[in-house]
């Protein structure tokens, strides 16, 4: 009976849906028939017409709500309901613009900061990478067993060659490293410096990506001598982009032909993002002629059943074998999955800062609708009557809250189509500033993931601030509220209950929110202050690389410093030139263990591998800034035939010398070819140059270093230190010109303003996180105080009637001022104790983010409360001083 009802009203669905008057006149004519033969029934039994037919009519119940229960029970009235709730939900807020305009701007600015901080995220945490099967690609890294150790060595390439050949964990075992230098390229125009990635066999393969052109690397390539493949943007742009004039063809490395072979999609992006090409690691390289002193990163793809704790422990055991060999230090391996890693490699703390941002943002999100839902809950007190007025003409209660929920839902779809807009332009403006690094291929932009997260906030928002004012309009007493006036049917104990309630909940969130933004603002400026060891101001950087082949032994290479030297002082502007094989503040790598003159020799159990070796010339010091302790600076006099010398910093006097005068004394590095590894005598100490670390966001570190002359160690490849008041870009090109003149084959690339790039790798994550996280807690804060403003305002206008009889039996303006007062600080007071428990708790989870600042720090949490409640007590005070000024004669008089 049921299948056979509903197959008979579908005509009449199809009448509805496309002829609704046509529907309408049949359920008209339908009970009118009704109505005549059930009065003709009374009239039979001997009533009068008239009374017949009042009787059939209070037995059918009301025709208009008969109307309704027939179109319920056929299923044809909600299409209908649905258009009269948004035609009536429309109009209804179109009469209040204000509301409207401050409901959806606030609700705007929460969807849309969702928006844009989800797709960042979505694109760095849960985009996968664009590599076959990306899931199970593993990086293998060593870290030190003892416990300061580092965490992440590159792997030796005796240790690659031992898990491709023995490892039954992984499909495919590939090895990469970026650090061994990049060739100059010449043949092309004016020399240049490329920067380069050397690869195993298997790199491409492993990744399963195919190239745009020709072919990646095969097992022939093995045998010959130098074999390339192309990244795209440097055959574009670099070579021309003509395939007929580059694969098959030769370029020159470093005065070496090699092979091209494939160009890359211009898509592909592996680490380093600025890679320029890959050469092949084949039976020719020092890799395989000495795989016990070459380190490599190695990158592998698990096999379907094999999980890392799995691969972790096979490595282990096959680590095991010749371990005396690595890093001379006692290492063990780490597995680690790819898409992790290349998110490391972009920020130390890029997922944990997302992570923060995204909670802020959310709790953002959660006072907006709460402000909302004070705002409707407030507007639904005043509509009291109205709702209670339709509930007696036959709207139940379902049909009320409905329509209520469908104003909430043209609130939230307007407000999530303002804050689409909003994060699409705020996106394009990220896209364009690049206010941070992101992780190789992380690409943010509003795509159909982002779309589907802000529809759904939007379904949750409306849900969430359009059930307290549903829930009030279900417990209405339509009897109370009719019988009453406008102004006391909107009074009661619970409904000022639900919104102090909002308020305590607004100031809570906010004041977690004012307080990590506060513990983040504090660790940016105590970071930012503490010295660094040298100036940084007005030095330019650039890095010099010097052909292997013409510059082979370290006599030619001293002289082409001098001349190049000799070349640069003269110039305008130019107040200090200097040549470092380090560029300042980047981390120095601590490999080398010292033996010291007058000290027990060394022995690999007892050597610390904690110190770095770096040659500078003799105006490193000048030019940066660097006080000098102890002793003297480097000079002309100190040349590759004269007397080895060094210079230390104060980190290595205070580790190697337990207070001594270093002066004098000799050291050299333990375990090092006697011919390249002579006694060195100390002729200075100079103050310490913090470096980043590598490991950890916001951390300097003092490594113990060893100074020695450019003159008699002289780098392949360095870093010009140039002080200078000229332009930046006019500084590089007299700089090329210059040495141009002197070998065309010496190329300089790297141009930086050494302050600007000491922020954009030490302070950029920092700095955005306190700004973003400082302006979601603003905003906050100014949520919270109109929030407590409209309910102190609402709940002043409720009372004027008990405010006047106050007032006309002797109540002072300042009592009513304080009692006004006490109400709004007590909800405040509850905010802030609340708050400050919250914020006590969570904030342990954001210690990696700080500097300088304990994760519970009193001062912060003091200033947090103390800014909050001032902020709060001036939004009491408007209304406040309003219910001072209350005539008691014009308050009973309206009442």
């Amino acid at each position: 009976m049921r299948s056979e009802h509903w197959l008979f009203t579908i005509p009449l669905r199809l009448r509805s849906l496309l002829g609704r008057t046509q529907a309408n006149q049949a359920l008209d004519d339908e009970l009118r028939d009704h109505l005549e033969r059930k009065t003709e029934e009374y009239v039979a039994r001997g009533m009068t017409q008239e009374e017949a037919h009042r009787r059939a009519r209070l037995d059918l119940g009301g025709m208009e709500q008969t109307k309704e229960k027939c179109r319920d029970a056929r299923r044809v009235n909600w299409i209908q309901d649905l258009i009269q709730d948004l035609r009536y939900g429309l109009r209804t807020l179109r009469k209040s613009p204000g509301f409207t305009a401050v409901a959806v701007l606030t609700l705007a600015l929460g969807i849309g900061t969702n928006t844009i901080i989800f797709s960042i995220v979505h694109a760095v945490l849960l985009t996968p990478l664009p590599y076959r099967d990306s899931g199970r690609l593993v990086v293998i890294y060593d870290r030190e067993t003892r416990a300061t150790g580092l965490s992440k060595l590159m792997d030796l390439y005796h240790d690659f060659k031992e898990y491709r050949e023995h490892s039954r964990s992984f499909d495919r075992v590939a090895g990469m490293t970026w650090v061994r230098g990049n060739p100059t390229l010449t043949g092309f125009g004016a020399s240049k410096e490329v920067r380069q990635a050397q690869v195993t066999l298997d790199f491409f393969s492993l990744l399963g990506v195919p190239p745009a052109l020709g072919r990646t690397f095969s097992k022939e390539d093995m045998a010959r001598a130098c074999t390339v493949v192309l990244a795209y943007p440097f055959w574009r742009d670099v070579l021309g982009g003509q395939e007929e004039h580059t694969i098959g063809g030769t370029i020159r490395l470093d005065d070496q032909a090699c092979d091209v072979i494939g160009v890359m999609p211009q898509t592909f992006t592996f680490f380093p993002a600025d890679t320029e090409l890959w050469t092949l690691i084949n039976s020719n390289t020092k890799f395989e002629r000495d795989p016990l002193h070459h380190d490599l990163a190695i990158y592998a793809h698990l096999k379907p059943s094999v999980s890392n704790s799995a691969a972790l422990a096979e490595l282990t055991l096959l680590h095991a074998h010749g371990n005396e060999h690595r890093h001379a230090v006692e290492t063990q391996p780490v597995v680690l999955p790819l898409q992790q890693e290349l998110t490391w490699l972009a920020g130390a703390n890029l997922r944990l800062s997302l992570i923060v941002l995204f909670s802020a943002v959310s709790a953002l999100l959660l006072i907006a609708c709460v402000n909302v839902a004070n705002l409707l809950l407030t507007r639904s007190l005043s509509r009291q009557r109205e709702l209670a007025i339709r509930a007696a003409l036959g709207s139940g209660t379902p049909r009320l809250i409905r329509q209520l929920l469908t104003e909430g839902l043209l609130l939230s779809l307007s407000a999530a189509a303002l804050g689409t807009f909003l994060a699409m332009a705020v996106i394009h403006f990220f896209n364009i500033a690049k206010p941070i690094p992101l992780p190789l291929g992380a690409t943010v932009r509003i795509n159909a993931p982002v779309l589907l997260f802000t529809a759904g906030l939007s379904v949750l928002t409306t849900a969430f601030f359009g059930f307290v004012p549903a829930w009030k309009v279900s417990r209405i007493d339509v009897m109370e509220v009719l019988k009453t006036n406008s102004q006391s049917a909107t009074q009661g104990a619970g409904h000022r209950t639900v919104g102090r309630m909002l308020i305590v909940a607004q100031v809570t969130l906010s004041l977690v929110l004012l307080t990590v933004a506060g513990l983040l603002i504090g660790s940016v400026v105590h970071f930012a202050s503490i010295p660094v060891g040298f100036a940084p101001d007005r030095v330019t950087t650039m890095t010099i690389s010097l052909p292997p082949r013409t510059y082979a032994e370290d006599l030619d290479r001293g002289r082409v410093y001098e001349r190049i030297f000799s070349r640069l002082d003269g110039l305008p502007g130019v107040q200090a030139i200097a040549l470092s094989s380090a560029v300042p503040f980047r981390p120095i790598y601590g490999f080398d263990a010292l033996e010291v003159e007058g000290q027990p020799p060394r022995t690999p159990e007892t050597a610390h591998h904690d110190s770095g070796l770096i040659s500078i010339s003799p105006q490193y010091f000048a030019a940066l800034g660097i006080s000098l302790r102890a002793g003297r600076a480097f000079n002309a006099d100190d040349q590759l035939q004269t007397e080895p010398v060094a210079i230390v910093n104060e980190a290595l006097v205070k580790k190697y010398f337990d207070g001594e005068d270093p002066v004098g004394r000799d050291l050299h590095s333990f375990g090092a070819l006697p011919e390249h590894n002579p006694w060195r005598r100390i002729v200075g100490v100079v103050a310490d140059e913090k470096t980043g670390n590598p490991f950890q966001e916001m951390s300097w570190l003092h490594t113990p270093c060893v100074f020695l002359p450019v003159a008699q160690v002289p780098p392949a490849r360095g870093t010009l230190l140039i002080r200078s008041s000229a332009d930046l870009r006019s500084l590089g090109n007299i700089v090329q010109s210059q040495i141009s003149r002197l070998d065309p084959r010496i190329p300089i690339s790297n141009l930086q303003n050494l302050e600007q790039l000491l922020v954009k790798e030490h302070f950029a994550y920092p700095r955005f996180r306190a700004l973003v996280v400082g302006c979601f807690a603003a905003f906050a804060l100014l949520l919270a105080v109109i929030g407590l403003y409209g309910v102190l305002s609402q709940t002043v206008a409720q009372r004027t009637h008990e405010i006047g009889v106050r007032r006309s039996l002797g109540a002072e303006a300042r009592r009513i001022l304080w009692m006004v007062v006490k109400e709004g600080m007590s909800l405040v007071a509850l905010g802030v104790g609340l708050g400050t428990a919250t914020a006590w708790f969570l904030a342990r989870f954001i210690g990696s983010l700080l500097y300088g600042v304990n994760s519970n720090d009193p001062t912060t949490l003091a200033v947090v409360s103390v800014f909050l409640l001032f902020a709060a007590l001036a939004a009491i005070l408007v209304p406040a001083r309003r219910a001072m000024r209350v005539d008691p004669l014009e308050a009973l008089r309206h009442e």
